[in-house]
């Protein structure tokens, strides 16, 4: 059994999948290994038989039997997660977009998500995006890679010489910017990331190359998995004692996450305030102006640190945010959605340090949820933000 979604939007989901045959399972009737269940925010919403026509499916030397589609109506929403899965188990890809699957039909890599590049790369969804790379390198497998949006934001390739993953869509001064940072910076700081670099073809065009590392993003092993996330916050911290160069400073991002936060969103975040989450908030604006700058990763969701399946060493990646930004605010972003009592303790280290997480946490969090303002959590943060804006000792440790 396998198969792909290929559409996705307001309206509903599409794709195909294609069964081993049509006999039936054991104990089941003859439809259901061609059944697909699709959820909305992990609550089963629909069920669809693989049966609408889908000529490009065979055309593409996927499936003999064109009647392999599926089509589910439902009313999404921005920020919706929707997954679909193969009714009896199976592979799937994060961020509302799937790839269904078993390990025989994977080509030659062992990972989850690797398709071998016939037949599944003359399929419309992806035979324009490849031929660019078949250009420069030979490839045996590929697996698309999603970011938050659900878009596909980069192409793991298979080829001799190993696996790599290549942006898509990268304009060539953010991969050298990106390769810069890695040679001048990160690489000889050894910091947790996969190797970048640079490949440059004949006629002058750029493209950034990412070691490809086997293993899920710290988001998908939940809050359980204290020693990945503790290790992830010690490398945040590590990061902010680096010291770029002058020259590398210049190339870096003017404006990031942080910047946007607090020049774009004051208005958002001030209108209809009164009294005192008035004074509370325009304090935490002066605050977050009046940190010090420091290196930082600058886009540091759990999305963006990805475990390895062997070592279960976290790595950073997307490096394309990095800059020069307020103490705090990488782990305001990395922590986000950690209670806020739990994240000080794994947190520790200085005032200042806490400072500026429970200043962006605060904001970030009166941004996203109507109800946050009043909430358990915006008290603990706001008496936090009291506590560590005027330092007295009993303010340097969480109570």
């Amino acid at each position: 059994m396998f198969g792909f979604v290929d559409h996705i939007d307001a309206g509903g989901v599409a794709g195909w999948c294609v069964g081993r045959g049509t006999q039936p399972l054991p104990g089941r009737g003859r439809w259901a290994s061609r059944v697909v269940v699709i959820s909305v925010n992990d609550v089963d919403r629909f069920s669809a038989f693989c049966q609408d026509p889908r000529p490009d499916v065979v055309r593409a030397g996927a499936a003999r039997d064109p009647h392999v589609g599926f089509r589910a109506p439902l009313a999404l929403k921005p920020g919706d997660l929707v997954r679909v899965r193969f009714g009896l188990g199976g592979h799937m890809l994060q961020n509302g977009v799937a790839v269904i699957g078993d390990e025989p039909l994977r080509g030659r890599a062992n990972d989850s998500g690797f398709m071998p590049l016939r037949p599944y790369g003359g399929l419309d969804a992806y035979r324009q995006l490849l031929e660019p790379l078949r250009a420069r390198f030979k490839i045996e497998a590929f697996r698309p890679l999603f970011g938050q949006t659900g878009k596909l934001a980069a192409m793991a390739l298979q080829t001799p010489e190993g696996r790599t993953v290549v942006p898509m869509g990268m304009p060539a001064a953010r991969a050298r910017r990106q390769a810069y940072l890695y040679r001048e910076l990160l690489a000889p700081h050894r910091v947790a990331c996969p190797a970048l670099s640079l490949r440059v073809d004949a006629a002058g065009g750029v493209l950034l190359c990412a070691d490809y590392v086997a293993g899920i993003t710290l988001d998908k092993h939940g809050l359980t998995d204290t020693r990945a996330m503790r290790t992830t916050i010690e490398w945040a911290k590590r990061l902010n004692d680096l010291m770029p160069s002058p020259a590398l400073v210049a190339q870096l991002r003017e404006r990031n996450h942080a910047d946007r936060l607090i020049a774009r969103s004051w208005r958002q975040l001030l209108v209809g305030r009164r009294g005192g989450d008035l004074r509370l908030i325009l304090a935490m604006l002066w605050s977050a102006g009046g940190l010090p700058r420091v290196f930082s990763h600058g886009d540091l969701h759990r999305e963006n640190v990805i475990v390895d399946a062997s070592s279960g060493r976290p790595l950073l990646i997307d490096w394309d945010n990095a800059g020069l930004l307020p103490l705090g605010a990488d782990l305001a972003r990395l922590l986000l959605g950690v209670p806020p009592r739990q994240a000080e303790a794994w947190i520790g280290g200085s005032r200042q340090l806490r400072l500026g997480w429970v200043t962006f946490t605060y904001l970030s969090l009166a941004l996203r949820k109507a109800d946050f303002i009043g909430s358990a959590d915006a008290s603990y943060l706001a008496q936090r933000f009291q506590q560590l804006s005027r330092p007295t000792a009993a303010s340097q440790s969480s109570p």
